[in-house]
């Protein structure tokens, strides 16, 4: 009996003691914190800019809608969308067999109504010099004034040009339809690339619509609406950043060709063309979707910081700046412009301090740092 009661006894030892060093575990894991990873940024003295976004499509500077100027069958397609082409290069052709019989039929009228000039002629000259003989025998007494009246009345009839305006009004027609048969051949209106055909072999033309477009990509241009608000910032030569997406995430730079003084009647925004030079490299196209950024505010020598810096909390903005070594304070600060990456901070740091940019999420004053520059004195 008595030796189960100090086997009882040795147990209970044994596992107030345990419980005490797993006490002690927790007090050593509490006594040593664990540091947070956490990146900083100097509050710098900074020109700052405020962007202003407007949606628009690349076009070349020169673009032009290819018109037929009849409505026929199309016969040929010779180009295809991205082929350079010469100005008065063939690029369409319709058919053109009703115009072919129109032009023989129209020469054929022609060489009739040139035969009717000539009889014409030879009947004019024949009447001339019977009026000329009986006006000299009328004045012998030889022929009576009747006579004279009916030759000279024969003269001026057929001296009247009618066969003359019959050439004339033939040939007018023979050039129509030979301008109808080289209309059969579609041509480029200038030098630049096949931006677009919208026709095959065998549909129909339409007066009113392109058979293709014919743009100089030498130099591209996206026109863009711009609010009543942002235009009175935009000047022309202006130089802006314009992101076109299907080539890359670099921003190509632009130049500001002309704003519009005007607003439009129905948006009430003001056209703005910016030029943008090809790029053979960036291989950007007409059609692409664009987007300008356009610095409408700037201020210039600012306090600034990195956006990611500033925190919302409670209705105000925070930013905790490093006060020692492995510690970081909250401070409320006001900002300013923004270009999207930094902000302007109007109250609440100074040039020279450091604040903590990632990581600020995971932190309080009461948290240990683990500064990857070491950071600074406040």
């Amino acid at each position: 009996m008595k030796t189960r009661y100090r086997n009882v006894m040795a147990a209970l030892v044994i596992m107030s003691l345990l419980i005490g060093l797993s006490g002690c575990g927790k007090k050593a894991q509490e006594a040593a914190p664990e540091a947070f990873n956490v990146e900083t940024a100097e509050v710098k003295l900074m020109d700052i800019t405020k962007y202003s976004s407007y949606a628009g499509q690349v076009k070349g500077s020169h673009e032009e809608a290819v018109m037929p100027k009849q409505s026929s069958r199309v016969a040929a397609v010779y180009v295809t969308e991205g082929q350079a082409v010469r100005q008065g290069q063939v690029i369409i052709s319709l058919e053109r067999d009703k115009l072919d019989a129109a032009v023989q039929q129209a020469e054929a009228a022609l060489a009739s109504a040139q035969a009717a000039q000539a009889a014409n002629e030879v009947q004019r000259q024949t009447a001339l010099s019977n009026y000329n003989r009986l006006e000299a025998l009328h004045k012998a007494g030889a022929v009576s004034d009747q006579a004279l009246e009916t030759a000279k009345a024969q003269y001026d009839a057929l001296n009247t040009g009618a066969a003359e305006a019959g050439v004339a009004q033939a040939q007018a027609a023979l050039n129509l339809t030979r301008q109808n048969l080289a209309d059969c051949d579609i041509t480029s209106p200038m030098d630049g690339i096949v931006g677009r055909v919208d026709v095959a072999v065998g549909d129909m033309t339409g007066l009113g619509s392109p058979v293709a477009v014919i743009n100089n990509t030498a130099a591209l241009e996206v026109e863009v609406q711009i609010s009543e608000s942002d235009v009175s910032s935009v000047q022309a030569g202006t130089t802006v950043n314009v992101l076109v997406k299907a080539v890359g995430e670099k921003p190509l730079a632009g130049t500001i060709k002309s704003v519009a003084s005007v607003a439009d009647p129905l948006t009430r925004t003001y056209p703005v063309k910016v030029a943008l030079p090809n790029n053979p490299a960036a291989q950007v196209k007409s059609g692409m979707f664009a987007e300008v950024l356009l610095g409408t505010q700037r201020r210039e020598g600012v306090i600034s910081i990195p956006m990611v810096a500033v925190l919302p909390q409670s209705g105000e903005n925070i930013v905790y700046v490093v006060s020692g070594k492995d510690r970081a304070k909250a401070v409320i600060v006001q900002t300013g412009l923004n270009d999207g990456t930094y902000t302007e901070i109007t109250k609440g740091l100074k040039v020279g301090q450091k604040v903590v940019t990632k990581g600020n999420t995971l932190i309080d004053e009461t948290s240990l740092l683990n500064l990857a520059d070491g950071g600074t004195e406040e």
